[in-house]
């Protein structure tokens, strides 16, 4: 599962009767389906995993 940057909004069909949207300016992790499609469609684009605000110690 990578982490992935939306710079659009993106819908994506898990299912038949699923569907997963994810707004632009997102950074999460996602399956690599997912992925896959959004960086095709042009929504996006894998990234870094993000810097944490709270570290424990």
């Amino acid at each position: 599962m990578p982490w992935f940057e939306f710079t659009a909004d993106f819908d994506f069909r898990a299912s038949r009767r699923v569907v997963l949207a994810y707004r632009a300016g997102t950074r999460l992790l996602v399956p690599t389906a997912t992925a896959k499609a959004a960086e095709a469609a042009g929504a996006g684009r894998r990234g870094d995993k993000p810097e944490a605000a709270h570290e424990r110690p």
